[in-house]
């Protein structure tokens, strides 16, 4: 990525890189967040910047072979994820980098389970306020995870509601 290439172009490649890094390439998710540092420096304040970053940090932190490491670098994810959502909290693409990476860190530690539920549950209100908001398969993704988020915060009606939402769609 040449440093004079566009915001678009950095962050279409960032993305991809980001994609990859998510379905488990290392490389990928080192070389994404050095980039996302770079970025932030020239774009303070970008939600979506700063949400990737977060994002990217997590997967590091997914990555790292040390337990502090993982630790430290979750905690300054969960911190640049919150960040990213206070600039621009009705962001979809920030809400979902946010709630995704919430439902994944384990919940008995980081208690990240209702900040997920919250920002899954947005989603889904702000697709009933504008029809398409949210695609088809987002909704259906949005679904699950808020099921999962429900059943790790230990609310198994909710749960179960949420299924029942999803058994609908199909």
């Amino acid at each position: 990525m040449a440093n004079d290439g566009s915001y678009e172009n950095q962050l279409k490649e960032i993305k991809k890189l980001h994609r990859e890094g998510v379905d488990g390439d290392q490389k990928a998710v080192k070389l994404a967040n050095e980039r996302l540092t770079k970025l932030r420096q020239s774009q303070p304040g970008n939600a979506i910047i700063e949400a990737y970053y977060g994002s990217s940090l997590a997967l590091l932190a997914r990555d790292a072979a040390k337990l502090t490491v993982k630790e430290e670098l979750a905690r300054e994810s969960l911190e640049a994820l919150d960040r990213a959502a206070a600039i621009d909290p009705g962001n979809k693409e920030v809400r979902l980098l946010r709630a995704n990476v919430c439902l994944r860190l384990p919940d008995s530690h980081f208690q990240t389970a209702q900040t997920a539920i919250e920002d899954f549950s947005f989603l889904l209100n702000r697709n009933q306020a504008a029809a398409g908001y949210l695609t088809p398969v987002e909704v259906r993704d949005v679904l699950v995870n808020l099921g999962k988020a429900y059943e790790t915060a230990g609310r198994a009606d909710m749960a179960q509601h949420v299924a029942l939402l999803l058994a609908r769609l199909t």
